[in-house]
């Protein structure tokens, strides 16, 4: 008899999948990143945002990270899966429950009456006890799916991590963001004030006989364009302050400016990334979907086992009496112990399809696993480039606005002493204008490059702060 159990249990062992699922990071990482770019050897930050240097930026992440409603909704997300772990990590162990019970019944004595006798009579049952069940984790389904719960647990908060550290990019993407539209407003006010000037100026030469009526139409039309541009670049600051306070779980309003420094900082060379390798593990959201896989691949064992026999121990120890006071007394207790054994014969083929079903969610999680490493490492490479390309586009920037700025006034002095006709004038104005719009411009963008660069590696923002 025990060798026939031996044999049956090593067939059974044989049908679950041994095979472990295979983690393709090893061959899908490169030695190397394929842009090289400059950095700072000598530079090593530990947590990005302070490497800015912006006086309350800090804080403003860290209220994003208290009141926002969509990280609050992920952190209670966050528990509740923690809870599902220790419900099934609950079913290994027996559960007991204590129950107490009575009862009252009447029954008719039909064919045996005695004259003089009772017809009918009544009786008392009352019983308590403990009910002790275990399923015995004979083939270690239940521990299978613990251990699953558990894995998805981890990856639930590496995913909350990512969120965290998604968050505080774009708090930091908002708050540069008002830095360029405050400074861009500058230059549009400047802008309106100088075709102001303009205009009053060739009005007057029009009324002295000097310009004709075209330049005066002219002059008007350019600050009327301007006008409109100031009234646009307005909208536009109005909805980035908006964005940050909604981003930080507050109100929409617009009165958050009084605390922005209005300054765009200047970047110097980014310190060395990491690795392709060390980026696998600093990641979040790598870290999370490589859980996921694992414990898709613990469900997988656990649906296979659900062929198996399962056994159970039922029983515990209780009383019965007549009467309610006596289920305490020693002479009326009893106990009773049973054990089963259930093996699934037919089930209309469900048993297999969720093994089928589970084996599909597990290549389904090895292949988004895959897709997650190489988006992490194209996140990297663009940023790496762009990092680059960006520091390339600004300095010809800072050439090009010192170049327009003194062409615009070579050529307004050349206007006003009639050797330059008012059309290269304007231009020359509008093309300096421009010019220091675009570098704003291009050094807010270097910015959000800069940010999307910690956040592709998987730097931390700041410590963290429950």
């Amino acid at each position: 008899m025990r060798t026939t159990c031996i044999l049956l249990f090593s067939l059974l062992g044989a049908c679950v999948s041994k095979n472990k699922l295979p983690d393709p990071s090893a061959e899908m990482t490169p030695p190397h990143w394929e842009f090289q770019t400059e950095y700072d050897a000598d530079r090593n930050i530990t947590f990005w945002i302070n490497s800015f240097q912006a006086d309350g930026l800090s804080d403003a992440a860290l209220k994003a990270w208290k009141n926002n409603p969509d990280i609050l909704s992920m952190a209670e997300t966050v528990l509740a899966s923690g809870e599902d772990a220790v419900i099934l990590g609950a079913n290994i162990l027996p559960m007991a429950q204590a129950n107490v019970s009575g009862s009252r019944s009447k029954r008719n004595l039909i064919g045996f009456n005695l004259p003089g006798e009772e017809t009918s009579f009544t009786t008392n049952s009352f019983s308590s006890g403990v009910n002790v069940s275990w399923e015995i984790d004979l083939w270690g389904k239940l521990s299978n799916l613990r251990n699953s719960a558990e894995k998805s647990f981890e990856g639930t908060k590496a995913d909350y991590e990512a969120a965290r550290l998604s968050l505080a990019g774009q708090v930091a993407k908002a708050w540069f963001g008002i830095a360029e539209s405050s400074a861009q407003l500058s230059i549009l006010r400047k802008t309106t004030e100088t075709y102001s000037k303009n205009q009053s100026l060739i009005n007057n030469r029009f009324e002295k006989g000097l310009s004709n009526a075209l330049e005066t139409s002219l002059a008007n039309s350019i600050l009327a364009n301007a006008q409109a541009n100031f009234s646009e670049g307005r909208r536009i600051h109005q909805m980035n302050l908006r964005s940050l306070a909604i981003l930080m779980g507050q109100y929409p309003s617009t009165e958050y400016e009084t605390n922005m420094s209005g300054e765009i900082p200047q970047l110097t060379l980014p310190p060395p990334p990491p690795t392709p390798a060390e980026l696998l593990s600093m990641r979040p959201d790598l870290r999370a979907s490589r859980l996921k896989m694992k414990a898709s691949g613990l469900k997988l064992r656990a649906s296979e086992k659900n062929l198996f026999p399962s056994f159970s121990i039922v029983g515990g120890p209780g009383s019965r009496a007549a009467e309610f006071n006596d289920i305490l007394d020693e002479r009326f207790q009893t106990w009773d112990l049973s054990g089963s054994i259930t093996q699934p014969i037919f089930q209309g083929g469900r048993l297999k399809a969720q093994t089928r079903k589970a084996k599909a969610l597990r290549k389904a999680a090895l292949e988004h696993y895959k897709g997650s490493i190489l988006n992490a490492f194209a996140e990297v490479e663009n940023a790496l480039s762009a990092e680059a390309l960006l520091t390339e586009e600004e300095a010809s920037l800072q050439l090009a606005v010192k170049a327009s700025a003194s062409a615009a006034r070579i050529s307004w002095e050349r206007y006003q002493r009639g050797v330059e006709n008012i059309f290269n004038a304007l231009e020359s104005q509008n093309r300096a204008f421009g010019a220091e719009s675009r570098l704003l411009s291009v050094r807010r963008k270097r910015i959000h490059n800069r940010i999307d660069l910690y956040l592709a590696i998987g730097l931390p923002a700041l410590p963290y702060q429950r």
